[in-house]
């Protein structure tokens, strides 16, 4: 299992999407389970940024360990709560004009992993678990 823990801001991105790359290579991962991976980090660390520490600066852990079925990720933020069901699908057939920006993130983890599921406690903050099935060869 490996474990960062920092406070993020935009310009720490970065350095989970490495810290992510670096921790798949460990674990012996494909390619296109890394860009799976680095693709939903991404996307939920920046929705913590914006939304649950309202672009300032903000604890972040994150988390990432092998299990039996694949690649477990979970993030943890002590940032404002949001409930995901009032998060409405993106219309990704509508045309780009057409289209809001941003507002595809939760998609895009969805898309990418196996699983997400989204737990909130006013003491032990919100926690975000990801996990990404990995077929195993015989």
């Amino acid at each position: 299992m490996a474990k960062l823990s920092l406070w993020v801001d935009y310009s720490q991105l970065a350095a989970l999407r490495d810290f992510v790359v670096q921790t798949s290579h460990e674990l012996g991962l494909d390619s296109a389970t890394i860009y799976d991976l680095q693709l939903a980090v991404d996307e939920a660390c920046t929705n913590v940024v914006r939304h649950a520490y309202d672009g300032e600066s903000g604890r972040l852990e994150l988390e990432i360990q092998a299990t039996g079925e694949g690649v477990r990720v979970t993030v943890w933020d002590w940032g404002q709560p949001f409930d995901p069901e009032n998060i409405p699908e993106p219309d990704v057939t509508a045309p780009l004009e057409q289209r809001p920006l941003g507002g595809l993130g939760l998609f895009l983890m969805r898309q990418t992993m196996d699983e997400v599921q989204f737990d909130f406690d006013p003491e032990k903050g919100n926690r975000l678990t990801m996990l990404k099935r990995i077929q195993r060869r015989a």
